[in-house]
Order: C-alpha cells, then structure tokens, then sequence
C-alpha cells in the first residue's frame, strides 16, 4: 500500500469539500422548493376558507330575496284594508291578499326544494300523532286533522305534521 502524500491528500479534501458543498447547496435548494410549496398550500388553504366563509355567510341571499315580495304583499295588504271604511269589506280584501300572498310563499318554497309533507296516510316517519279521536267517517289510524303542516327539505323531513288519527 502506498502512503499518499500529504499534497494528494489535500487534493482529497479539498474535492470532498467541494462535494459537499455541492450536496448541502442542492439540499437548500430543494429545502427551498418544499418551504415555497408549502407556503402556497397554506395561502390556497387560507383563500379557500374565506371563499367557503363567504359562501356560508350569504347562502341564503337567494332565498332572502326571494322572500321580499312577499312580505310586500302582506304590507300593502295591510295598508289596503286599512283604508277601507267598510270592515267587512276590508276584512274579504284582507283575507284575499293573505290568500295570495300564501301561494306566494308556497311557490317560493317550492323553487327553494322546500315541500308540505303529504297527508294522504299517516306515516310516523312524516307525522306526530298529538290526539287519537274516534270517528265513524275515518279508517282506523287514518288522518282525522291537521294541526300544523310538516315540510320536507329536498326530501328532508324540517318538521313533521302534527296530526289527529282515528283510533276506534
């Protein structure tokens, strides 16, 4: 074996050095590529949360402005009957624009998947039973009344109808 030098061994050294500093420069640069990629997930992260914020925030505009016609209907309902010196008379055209102002809101729940539950048969999915009546007139444990309608939204049950059934 030959004794090397102390002039190879520098050479040595210094080629080892520069390898390494090669490495260690290559590792910043992909150091840096990792801390930039993950500084623009972070910023995406903090622009979608606030997209999604404000989606929350004004996810029902649509439905809010929907509504406005008809709370205008039942104020000039109000302002119409109210002029009216015959009672009976404001109280026919009263009960009309309630009416129409019902089918209005009827028609906005419906253009928003907002649906009455069905009455044809009691189901307790959709219903509760609050009184049990006997009647002649009705089949057993069919609907005799309805207290308070149930809506479903988009097939979702929000309230159930409550209802009075036969019981004999």
């Amino acid at each position: 074996m030959k004794k090397k030098n102390n002039k190879e061994e520098m050479n040595e050294k210094k080629e080892n050095e520069i390898d390494t500093q090669k490495e260690n420069e290559e590792l910043q640069k992909k150091l840096d590529e990792v801390l930039r990629a993950y500084a623009k997930c972070e910023n995406d992260k903090k622009i979608l949360q606030k997209e999604a914020d404000a989606a929350i925030e004004y996810a029902y505009e649509k439905f809010a402005k929907d509504l406005l016609p008809v709370i205008d209907s039942l104020e000039l309902a109000i302002v119409h009957a109210s002029a009216l010196e015959d009672k009976e008379e404001a109280f026919d055209k009263l009960l009309e624009g309630i009416e129409l102002t019902s089918k209005k809101l009827l028609d906005v729940f419906k253009n928003h998947g907002i649906e009455p539950v069905s009455h044809d048969e009691f189901n307790p999915k959709y219903h509760q039973a609050i009184q049990h009546v006997s009647s002649e007139e009705h089949e057993e444990g069919a609907i005799v009344d309805i207290y308070q309608k149930g809506y479903t939204l988009k097939g979702r049950l929000i309230r159930p109808s409550m209802v009075t059934i036969n019981k004999k």
